[in-house]
């Protein structure tokens, strides 16, 4: 898996992902999400050390789910969306805002992939997330401009472990896999906002 999630960021090898909903005032979670998230987890019956869990305020009841698949590559995408926190790139930095609301995203694929390839795996899922955003009319708080998401996203990749010249290589545009993830992740995001409105 790959993500900058709040326990379990970075490229981790792992046995659960998950998108831990919490209260919106609840400054004990948002203030320590690791710890919050690690003690979720233990209390589940898992290891924190072989978890990535993210956080979120939106209800994950709403969430949006997508799946595309051909030839027998599938992907599949899991959006949860709150937009009291959206920004658009390049706004003015807000690093004391305390304003609650991200989009989360959630991409399982059936194909291993290398490390770079995950990476722009996720460039593709974030590209989908903005254009969702974009095209929804979301205003940035700050700035009052089209946003493009929300100061506290995350997007989590999972794929298949196979250390064998079998994973791919790539995962952009031109690829079957990025269309696939372009398009789940698109409709996932667009199904969530539609939910949230």
């Amino acid at each position: 898996m790959l993500s900058w999630a709040p326990l379990g960021g970075g490229v981790r090898i792992a046995h659960l992902l998950a998108n831990h909903q919490i209260e919106l005032d609840d400054r004990e979670a948002m203030r320590r999400p690791r710890a919050c998230l690690a003690a979720v987890v233990r209390a589940a019956g898992y290891d924190p050390q072989r978890t990535v869990a993210l956080m979120t305020g939106a209800e994950v009841a709403r969430a949006g789910y997508a799946l595309a698949a051909r030839a027998g590559v599938i992907a599949g995408a899991w959006c949860t969306v709150g937009f009291s926190n959206a920004l658009r790139v390049g706004d003015r930095a807000t690093v004391l805002s305390s304003h609650a609301g991200t989009i989360n995203i959630i991409v399982v694929v059936n194909r291993p992939l290398i490390r770079a390839a995950m990476v722009e795996a996720v460039a593709i899922a974030t590209e989908a997330r903005a254009l969702a955003v974009l095209e929804a009319g979301i205003e940035s708080v700050r700035s009052g401009a089209p946003a493009t998401g929300t100061g506290t996203d995350c997007i989590a990749i999972a794929a298949p472990l196979r250390a064998d010249a079998r994973a791919g290589r790539y995962c952009g545009k031109h690829t079957l896999l990025g269309e696939l993830i372009g398009r789940a992740v698109l409709e996932s995001c667009m199904r969530a906002i539609r939910r949230m409105r």
